[in-house]
């Protein structure tokens, strides 16, 4: 399924703060796990987990609001 660019992008403001930021940064800025990492001062694993709950999250969103 391919959603607008409208609708991503209302979906991406209504995660988390945190969660936004990672997934900007990885697939908008297009930095890898270890720059985000630095960036944000924070473990890998950290990032990791935060990108798959943004993700889980947009999902979700974009499914409720087909």
């Amino acid at each position: 399924t391919h959603f607008s660019d409208e609708r991503l992008q209302a979906a991406i403001h209504m995660l988390k703060a945190e969660q936004q930021q990672v997934i900007v940064m990885k697939y908008m800025e297009d930095l890898d796990n270890q720059e985000i990492a630095r960036i944000l001062r924070k473990p890998i694993g950290a990032i990791k987990s935060l990108q798959h709950r943004a993700l889980a999250s947009l999902q979700r969103i974009l499914q409720e609001r087909k």
